[in-house]
């Protein structure tokens, strides 16, 4: 399990000087193979007076330093670094662990009807595995999950997961510099195992929309019907269209999940109740924005399937053209922006176009502004709730009692199941203890408020890297897009850390409260101070957590290198520049006819102009 490539440099190479000895540094704790401890000089390249001593280790050679990485979760994120780490980092041992069992995250676990992603296929896709199999302009959880289990199957990645394997604690050593994680396995007669692992980088790749919760609705658990959240695989496997005729449904909830489960009933149940307490603006791209657009539920032609199977470049021209649109989407979002006046108007138009009751049309347009919510693609559900088979109420759900549902309004719904489309828990606290520095529980220090450190990191939690923490740009742009940006984040970290020895860094408690304060203080002027009821903000407080204080590419821009600056850093020498080595570059001692000792002559610099 884990890349076993092996290092660079040649420990057989004859400018070697000959009968050197080494001894092994006896206070090191590093993990074995790093030469940076275990290849100490012990006849010269010392200091007698300060006991230091030169490790024989070239500059910049990851076979210097064997690294562990763990990685929490196998959807989007966890295939992504199982892949970049696996091309660009040698020396390096990686171990994914998933608590399902198999790969897809979030599309392993919704399944309700008419499940969906609520962006294009063409720009939810690995960038390294883009699929010209696309169903569907947006594909339904099946598909997304097959797709998930074809990259990982084609391009061999299942050797780094071990599945039905839930974390349940991490705890950091700070002597050693490593993390202490602990694991939950479950067999396949539902017995079970703890065990302990270690690495020393600990990547959170559990995701956002994963801890799916129920409604805090007083008598909810008096119910006599069936109680189903829509993130239950379970229960939907049990709970099948064909059980579905004879049933009066109310379906909770104004989010994608609620959008997407009524039109996927509605033409299989008795009746659909639709309880939209704040309703939402629904996505269509502008006639300004300069894109490849599609009907929301269009079907890809055998034509165009084979068009991008035989030509790469048009079926990427095709995912740019539609991540164009989902990037450009964000100039609608800022107030002082000339054109945020055009969205309130372009969308209310195009809802008028499919919804024709004025009541429904007057009650389904929000108050605020496109945006402050997420804008998801609502055709499919615009057109089910016009159905006679399915009933709007613009309310919250007060009470529950035992055959149905009652309103804020005061109105009463009898009901056979109840279907809770309310999300999950967005609070970024992570679902195990995760000690870090000074016993700080990362669980108990965001219990309020997720300040963490641009979208990454948080203050005393080493040596970890978040996908998705808070403040991410989840609001424009693809997901994958996102995650790219921050697994390229990862590998630079992986090679900093094998190159300088380095035995933790920490973002830095005043670092973080700066960059917290520009974020927030951002968002003035934007939609998203708005009083709008949206996971992105604290319900309480309306602090905004869950979007970046700028675009998507703006935030590829700012994590481009990590900003080792904002980090207090610990080496597991006690002289930083251990990492200078014995002097050599590993092209220094190669016998290759081939190594380059001139890097810096190459064709591509030489100058037209001065040959004119």
């Amino acid at each position: 399990m884990g890349s076993t490539k092996e290092p660079k440099g040649e420990a057989n190479s004859p400018f070697l000087i000959p009968g050197l000895k080494f001894f092994t540094d006896p206070e090191s704790n590093n993990r074995p193979r790093n030469l940076f401890s275990e290849k100490l000089h012990s006849d010269y390249h010392n200091n007698p007076e300060t006991g230091y001593h030169i490790p024989f280790a070239p500059i910049g050679d990851p076979g210097n330093r064997r690294l562990k990485v763990i990685t929490i979760g196998a959807g989007l994120a966890g295939v992504m670094v199982a892949y970049n780490i696996e091309k660009h980092c040698p020396n390096v041992e990686h171990v994914i662990y998933e608590k399902n069992p198999t790969v897809g995250g979030t599309w392993y676990q919704n399944r309700y009807p008419n499940a969906a992603c609520d962006s294009p296929t063409c720009t939810y896709q690995f960038n390294f595995a883009v699929d010209p199999e696309w169903e569907k302009y947006q594909s339904g959880s099946d598909y997304l999950r097959d797709y998930v289990a074809k990259v990982v199957n084609k391009l061999d990645l299942e050797k780094y997961m071990t599945f039905d394997s839930r974390v349940i604690e991490a705890r950091f050593d700070d002597n050693k510099g490593t993390w202490d994680v602990k694991i939950e396995q479950t067999a396949s007669d539902g017995s079970k195992k703890t065990f302990t692992d270690d690495c020393d980088l600990l990547l959170g790749a559990v995701g956002i929309l994963d801890r799916w919760e129920y409604p805090k609705i007083p008598g909810l658990e008096s119910f006599k019907g069936r109680v189903i959240h829509s993130a239950d695989r379970t229960k939907w496997e049990q709970y099948t269209k064909d059980k579905w005729a004879n049933d009066e449904i109310a379906v909770i909830g104004s989010g994608a999940s609620a959008y997407q489960v009524v039109p996927g009933m509605q033409p299989y149940a008795k009746k659909v109740h639709s309880f939209l307490r704040t309703p939402a603006w629904f996505f269509a791209p502008s006639s300004v924005f300069v894109g490849d657009p599609r009907p929301q539920d269009y079907t890809y032609t055998e034509e165009e399937k084979a068009l991008f199977r035989k030509d790469h470049g048009a079926m990427l021209k095709h995912a740019k053209a539609n991540e164009s649109v989902l990037m450009m989407v964000f100039h609608d979002l800022l107030k002082p922006s000339s054109d945020h006046v055009f969205p309130f108007k372009h969308l209310t138009e195009r809802t008028r176009e499919w919804i024709k009751d004025d009541e429904l049309f007057e009650k389904i347009i929000p108050s605020w502004s496109p945006g402050c919510r997420r804008i998801t693609p609502g055709d499919p559900f615009m057109v089910a709730i016009q159905e006679p088979n399915v009933d709007v109420h613009f309310t919250g759900i007060s009470r529950v009692d035992e055959n149905g549902v009652f309103g804020d309004d005061g109105t009463y719904t009898a009901c056979n199941t109840i279907i809770c489309a309310t999300g999950f828990d967005v609070s970024y606290r992570p679902p195990f203890p995760l000690i870090g520095l000074d016993n700080c529980d990362l669980r108990k220090e965001w219990h309020t408020v997720p300040a963490g450190y641009m979208g990454l990191m948080a203050p005393k939690i080493p040596n970890y890297i978040m996908y998705l923490g808070p403040n991410c740009p989840v609001e424009n742009g693809s997901i994958t897009g996102l995650l790219e940006a921050i697994v390229s984040y990862t590998v630079k970290v992986i090679k900093k850390m094998q190159r300088d020895n380095i035995k933790y860094f920490v973002p830095r408690q005043d670092v973080t409260d700066e960059f917290n304060d520009h974020a927030q203080s951002w968002f003035k002027g934007t939609v998203w101070e708005e009083n709008c009821n949206a996971w992105y903000k604290n319900r309480k407080t309306g602090r905004v957590d869950a979007i970046w204080p700028g675009s998507a590419l703006h935030f590829r821009d700012a994590i481009e290198d990590p900003r080792w600056e904002d980090m207090e850093i610990k080496y597991h020498s006690r002289n930083r520049f251990q990492y200078l080595g014995y002097g050599f570059a590993p092209v220094d001692l190669s016998t290759s006819p081939d190594a380059d000792r001139s890097p810096y002559l190459k064709l591509e610099n030489l100058d037209p102009r001065f040959y004119e």
